[in-house]
């Protein structure tokens, strides 16, 4: 266990999730009895539950609405939540101060006594995490599942015995910190690189190297899988300094999918592509990627099988809520760049004769482009929230030649399309963008659809 004897910890960013990065540290070191401060940028209102469940400790100090340089400068030990930049003054402080810098996720790694499969990506991640759980339960294995999954590690580290496997959804953000301290998992999976978060860094090259921690630190002893289609992959793999596998999309007109296991050349087939319930080719490399991570932690192929063809998927990523009037709707909420969208117009377009789709939000200071043909290919009828991405999504809409709906709120949005829709349709909220003032987070903008759908 680690030991933080007589140290002076600062959770910097509580959270709203109750299960999340800072609430899970703060409890974490609430109850080793240290002292504890906890700053957020948030209110107490804001923060609700969390700041609730903190106030019975004696020992722990909230300091909300504002993170304090006295803060920084009191500290032994700074817990960085992923949401506070690196350029943050805050953490600019903290690093020339010559603080001790961690995370929730590199606390768990440097105590987790047992196997770690760290996932990350642009898309996918979530999914391919919950799979590789879901292959290795069904083997046998005693597993943990967190990360940015929205469970930190640390709420069940001191259940986590030698033998047992943990996998985490590991963020870019979260790479950071694991990264700064030589830290990777014995298994690591990057599933794709896209653009994202071009707000946060400088650049693809700035993101991906956020990416490329996941490995950069692993011995030669582990193992690195790479989606073989994605060209900066490809070039990771003759940085990376453990063994390389990787996955890569089936053939045109193959029905199987299939991994290479333990050498490209030896075709293992998993599941036809009719078995599976997750829609999408990007779904297809998602188990394809989580089938391969299952395989080399020891699960076993009947296990690996038997997951793929059950597996029906994450709540918010194209889930079905429900079938009404004979229009589906579907909630992908956690789609927040035009990349995704993409990939949920093209899963659902061979099973609706008509899409609505439900999109806008915050700038993460990435393109429209390519979507607004994509829209305009799949003839969507499209509402836009009027967020911080309104002006350059509306102006790509417009160079396409798309008609679209400005809207305020999810039920405004939600009414126009009932209007419109047709049996055999689908209403889709996939937004290609962040969240924004509307909600309190993408989950949030999610639990609205859902809510207004029932």
């Amino acid at each position: 266990m680690l030991n933080f004897k007589d140290q002076k910890i600062l959770i910097l960013g509580l959270g709203q999730f109750a299960q999340g990065s800072g609430i899970s540290a703060a409890l974490f070191f609430a109850r080793q009895g240290l002292a504890v401060r906890v700053t957020d940028q948030k209110t107490a209102k804001d923060l609700g539950a969390n700041v609730a469940r903190l106030k019975k400790f004696k020992n722990v100090k909230l300091i909300l609405g504002q993170h304090r340089t006295e803060d920084i400068r009191w500290a032994d030990v700074i817990v960085r939540n992923p949401r506070v930049r690196p350029n943050s003054p805050e953490m600019k402080l903290a690093s020339r101060l010559g603080k001790h810098i961690t995370s929730d996720i590199a606390l768990f790694m440097q105590a987790c006594p047992c196997k770690i499969i760290g996932v990350t990506g642009t898309r996918g991640k979530s999914t391919t995490t919950a799979l590789i759980g879901e292959m290795l339960k069904k083997s046998g294995r005693r597993v943990w599942v967190g990360g940015n999954i929205l469970v930190s590690p640390l709420t069940f580290l001191s259940q986590v015995k030698k033998g047992d496997i943990c996998v985490l959804e590991l963020s870019s953000w979260q790479l950071e910190s694991t990264g700064l301290l030589g830290l990777a998992p014995q298994i690591a999976v990057i599933t794709n690189i896209m653009r994202d978060h071009l707000n946060s860094y400088e650049g693809m090259d700035d993101y991906a190297e956020a990416k490329a921690q996941i490995f950069r630190h692993q011995k030669p002893e582990d193992v690195l899988i790479l989606n073989h289609d994605d060209a900066r992959l490809r070039d990771f793999a003759a940085q990376a300094p453990s063994r390389i596998l990787s996955f890569s999309k089936p053939r045109p007109n193959s029905r199987e999918l299939e991994i290479g296991y333990p050498q490209p050349e030896k075709s293992i087939k998993i599941v036809t592509r009719q078995q599976l319930k997750l829609l999408g080719a990007h779904n297809e490399m998602n188990v394809l990627a989580a089938a391969l991570a299952a395989r080399t932690a020891g699960a076993s192929m009947s296990a690996i099988r038997k997951a793929a063809r059950n597996f029906k998927g994450l709540e918010n990523r194209l889930e079905t809520i429900k079938t009404a009037r004979g229009i589906r709707f579907v909630n992908d909420t956690t789609s927040t760049t035009p990349d995704a969208t993409i990939a949920a117009l093209k899963a659902l377009t061979p099973v609706a004769k008509k899409i609505h789709l439900i999109a806008g939000g915050a700038d993460k200071e990435l393109e429209f482009d390519e979507l607004a043909r994509e829209i305009k290919r799949h003839k969507v009828l499209i509402t836009l929230f009027a967020g911080t991405a309104f002006n350059k999504f509306s102006k790509a809409l417009k160079k396409a030649g798309v008609s679209f709906s400005a809207t305020t709120s999810m039920k405004q949005a939600l009414e126009y399309h009932l209007k419109n829709a047709k049996t055999g349709d689908c209403i889709l909220l996939s937004p290609g963008c962040a969240s924004f003032g509307l909600f309190k987070n993408e989950f949030d903008r999610g639990e609205q659809f859902y809510r207004l759908v029932r």
